[in-house]
């Protein structure tokens, strides 16, 4: 049956459209893709075995889009390089250790060459009681007879000063000249110490007057002052003591008389009395025992 306004020509049921490609030919097509497709990778593959990793690298990254690429660097001018201001550490060189000094040793001072006034050495500040004191003069007898008990003393004669001290019963003072004692200085040995008050002369009045006070009590081998000696200074007409231990002696010579008897006291609070409470009157000499 003739198609209506179509051209001459069959067709059967059983055949595609005219305008479709025929099975060999789809087949063939196939087969050139499948070429096409395997060529890239034959290439790549043989590219690997030339070059490195880096150009792949490179390679890959220059597949990448235009429009994601980033943009190109600015352009700059060249300059000439400046010097470093710190040295490389090539022309950095360890400075060698400096060179040891010469010692110089100065000159010794020669012998005869005195030394300033300054650099002399101090003496050293005497030990032990002043020389010619009671307590200087008890030191020999202390070292001698540690265990011994003894007294030392001397008296400051008007006209004279202070005489030599004495020890254990040998007389200071003076004897038929009617000089006056204006003080005494006394030391004891293991006696526990001495104590003494003065009685003194009281122009402006009948009777002889007592110093302020006792002395403190002072130990074994220290001097111990009463009275005074300076000049105008008024005398003793006696004096009292007393010692810690153990008992205290005297023998008295007053003006114008001959020597008492011998009087002694026991050691503190009792005290050993010489001399006279008469304003005219006084002792001249004493001797004392412990």
């Amino acid at each position: 049956m003739a198609s209506p306004g179509g051209g001459a020509g069959t067709h059967t049921d059983e055949e595609p459209p005219g305008n479709r490609p025929k099975k060999p030919m789809l087949a063939a097509a196939a087969i050139v893709g499948a070429v096409l497709i395997s060529v890239p990778f034959l290439v790549a593959g043989q590219d690997d075995d030339r070059k490195p990793e880096k150009d792949q690298t490179q390679n890959a990254a220059g597949t990448v889009l235009d429009a994601q690429r980033l943009p190109a660097p600015e352009t700059y001018t060249s300059e000439s390089p400046k010097p470093s201001v710190k040295p490389s550490k090539k022309e950095t060189t360890k400075p060698s250790a400096p060179a040891p000094k010469p010692v110089v040793v100065p000159p010794s001072p020669s012998p005869s060459a005195s030394k300033p006034a300054e650099m002399k050495p101090k003496k050293k500040a005497a030990t032990g009681p002043p020389p010619g004191t009671a307590a200087a003069a008890l030191a020999g007898l202390a070292k001698s007879d540690p265990q011994g008990r003894h007294i030392c003393y001397r008296a400051f004669v008007s006209g004279q000063g202070w005489q030599s001290a004495v020890c254990d019963g040998t007389m200071t003072g003076t004897s038929g000249q009617g000089r006056k004692i204006t003080a005494l200085n006394i030391a004891v040995w293991n006696v526990e110490g001495s104590s003494a008050n003065a009685l003194l002369h009281d122009g402006g009045s009948s009777s002889a007057k007592w110093a302020p006070s006792w002395t403190a009590v002072i130990g074994d081998g220290k001097n111990n002052y009463i009275g005074s000696s300076k000049p105008g200074a008024p005398f003793l007409t006696g004096f009292a003591m007393n010692v810690g231990k153990g008992n205290v002696c005297h023998t008295a010579k007053m003006q114008n008389g001959g020597w008492g008897q011998q009087f002694c006291k026991n050691g503190r609070p009792e005290y050993m009395f010489v001399g006279t409470t008469d304003n005219n009157n006084w002792f001249e000499a004493v001797k004392l025992t412990v």
